[in-house]
């Protein structure tokens, strides 16, 4: 049987302004994902800090409005879910199937998939996102 690309990030161990397989924040690890599964060179963004969240949501917004990423009526792999941490859109998870992401989760120690459909996610989240890209 073959594993889901997504078991080679579960456990990447959670590190601020982190890019690599050594340990990476949310961004980071949408950027690890997307570059070495899909082929796709995302900013780095990593003068921003994973404190910064009106900061975060700026960018956010930025690359919507620039039309780099469009909004999805339904998730599919690969789309990046956007949540709300306080009244800032700051979180982002890559979604692994309709239902799951994947994530870099500071306060569980790095990388895992959960369901987006519990109560902590369902409560903060904005929407689902894919790049022009990958469309």
């Amino acid at each position: 049987m073959t594993m889901h690309w997504s078991a080679a990030f579960v456990g990447m161990p959670y590190e601020d302004f982190g890019r690599t397989e050594s340990g990476c924040d949310c961004w980071g690890l949408i950027r690890l994902v997307l570059t070495s599964i899909k082929g796709l060179a995302l900013p780095s963004y990593d003068d921003v800090s994973p404190e910064e969240l009106s900061e975060i949501a700026a960018i956010v917004r930025r690359e919507i409005d620039a039309g780099t990423w469009f909004p999805a009526e339904t998730a599919r792999e690969f789309d990046v879910s956007v949540f709300r941490r306080g009244r800032f859109d700051s979180h982002v998870g890559i979604m692994v199937d309709s239902r799951r992401m994947l994530h870099a989760d500071k306060y569980a120690g790095g990388a895992r998939v959960e369901r987006i459909d519990t109560s902590r996610w369902t409560s903060q989240f904005v929407g689902f996102f894919r790049h022009r890209d990958l469309i």
